[in-house]
């Protein structure tokens, strides 16, 4: 059987377990994964090489596969495949929804949906194949086990070669944040240095290109800032004498919201501005009186800005958005007491902006059993399947009700998940030896099959890369400590990462309109030429 036909077979197989992400066929997914490979001689004869790995406290018990196989020549040179099985949800698929996970017969069906000009040219073209986890990414991970399968006969390579599938990319990258210390711990007792690392996410066309194609060597960073406003209560028949927070929040979302001045840009490569993922004031029921907190929270891309930076232009903006509602809510005070005839009696507020750290030290000061108070508050809300998101709002509340120093203001911290930006740097020994790899594999691509691959400085998605080690002049204990939940709901491996720092690529197959109905993967790229490059560069670093 041809190896293109291995790798189709592989993934066709792997795509019809619907291992949506935060669900039990994430297991099952692993399970499959691990049994393939298992199949492979190799491993039955070094049974040490190959593993299933449970994350710890995962409620879903989901697991991730590591397989290794040593070249014949001894080196400590380690070269990592890798890719997540999870995939997003298939409900735009409508009355095509049962085959999503069926390669074939979505392929062929697919023109029943409503296709744009781009995807019905593909279609007819016959070079595309359709269907959830076509591009995004189960040939990745497909593609990645014939490799392992292909190297384990000849072994013709001086070092390891490394296998790694992961879980819950989609959701918060739970799989490669529980790989970390297992990789560390890997290398620590093989005495492994890890080379290089390809994360098999494919390339997808920028706005208005057709058919380029794309090798990332670096990988966007993410953080999510939360605004948490306290007003002061009033009943609406006295609406100008209070500050109702959902003033404040607002102001807040005019100034954040696709706000350019907050995009991070290197190079020639601009962030997408912030956008509110959600915004809510907490009052449960109904009543005639305002609010007293209400909330929003921002995603806020990253290349190379610091903690600190963006903690400034957000304590400003918030600092600015607070008097400009005092302003406001002065004038209109003004104008409606010009026209009423009655004397009226205003509550004075002056702005106010702190952060989350700020308020739980002064917390922690004079409540000593404060820790154990919000464990056993963050345990109900858990049972509650609340999202860690909103449990962090929670966990801001509680905290500010027990803060002494009750008045309007406007609580500034951040929350889960929390990304790191990645690039590869030349100035750094290690990444210097893998640009020359991946300059070498785009001239290859070029020469032989006059394809034209171009070398990308980030790739604009969240991906797994954030966590193949950290740098070290990203202040990590200060972020930390402004992240709402920290060691309770939400945990990085700090110490690991730090020691980990992986030379990582994102490179894969050509794909297209990932998350939706029309996701598509280009057949002649993705399996007659990737394979090619993948093998030019794997014997590149480990020689």
């Amino acid at each position: 059987m041809s190896f293109k036909k291995n790798v189709y077979d592989t993934m066709r197989k792997l795509i019809s377990v619907p291992s949506i992400s935060g669900t039990k066929e994430e297991c099952v997914a692993a399970e499959k994964i691990y049994e393939k490979i298992l199949e492979i001689p190799y491993f039955k004869d070094n049974p040490e090489n190959l593993g299933i790995e449970q994350i710890e406290n995962d409620p879903l018990r989901r697991s991730f596969v590591w397989a290794v196989v040593n070249g014949k020549e001894n080196s400590p040179n380690s070269f990592i495949l890798s890719g997540h099985l999870d995939v997003v949800g298939v409900e735009e698929f409508g009355h095509l929804k049962s085959m999503a996970f069926d390669v074939d017969k979505c392929t062929k069906r697919i023109s029943e949906l409503k296709l744009d000009e781009d995807a019905m040219a593909d279609f007819k073209s016959g070079d595309w194949i359709f269907g959830r986890g076509t591009a995004d990414m189960k040939f990745g991970v497909a593609l990645n086990m014939e490799l392992l399968r292909e190297f384990s006969k000849a072994r013709n390579f001086k070092g390891n070669l490394l296998l790694l599938v992961v879980p819950g990319e989609e959701s918060n990258s739970e799989g490669m944040i529980a790989a970390a210390p297992f990789l560390l711990k890997l290398k620590e007792e093989r005495k492994y240095n890890y080379c290089g690392m390809i994360i098999s996410e494919p390339s997808i066309p920028e706005r208005g290109e057709k058919g380029s194609k794309r090798l990332y060597i670096g990988s966007v960073g993410k953080i999510m800032p939360l605004f948490f406003c306290v007003g002061k209560e009033t009943h609406v028949g006295e609406s100008l004498r209070g500050l109702n927070p959902n003033l404040l929040v607002s102001e807040i979302n005019k100034l954040m919201e696709c706000n350019p001045d907050l995009s991070d840009s290197v190079y020639d490569t601009v962030t997408p501005p912030p956008m509110c993922l959600k915004q809510m004031d907490l009052k449960e029921m109904y009543s005639v009186q305002s609010p007293l907190y209400s909330t929003a929270y921002y995603n806020i891309l990253t290349l190379q800005a610091s903690y600190d930076e963006i903690l400034a232009s957000l304590k400003e903006l918030a600092q600015n958005a607070f008097e400009n509602v005092l302003k406001d809510i002065s004038k209109k005070r003004e104008k409606f007491t010009k026209r009423s005839s009655q004397k009226l009696k205003f509550d004075d507020a002056e702005a106010c902006v702190i952060t989350y750290k700020e308020m739980l030290y002064e917390v922690k000061s004079t409540h000593k059993n404060f820790e154990k108070y919000i464990d056993e508050k963050v345990k109900e809300w858990k049972n509650e399947k609340l999202d860690n998101q909103t449990i962090a709002i929670n966990i801001v509340k509680a905290t500010y009700e027990l803060y002494e120093n009750k008045r309007p203001m406007i609580i500034i911290s951040f929350i889960p998940p929390y990304y790191p930006h990645k690039h590869l740097k030349a100035e750094n020994s290690e990444d210097g030896k893998f640009i020359n790899a991946v300059d070498s594999t785009i001239k290859y691509a070029e020469e032989k099959f006059q394809e034209s691959i171009i070398k990308t400085n980030y790739f604009m998605g969240i991906s797994d890369a954030s966590y193949t080690g950290i740098n070290p002049d990203i202040p990590l204990a200060e972020l930390i400590s402004n992240i709402v939940g920290y060691d309770i709901i939400y945990k990085l491996p700090v110490k690991e990462l730090s020691k980990l720092n992986i030379p990582v690529v994102i490179f894969g197959g050509q794909g297209k309109d990932l998350h939706k109905y029309t996701e598509r993967l280009n057949v002649p790229y993705s399996f007659e030429v990737i394979p090619k490059l993948y093998r030019h560069m794997i014997y590149y670093m480990l020689r």
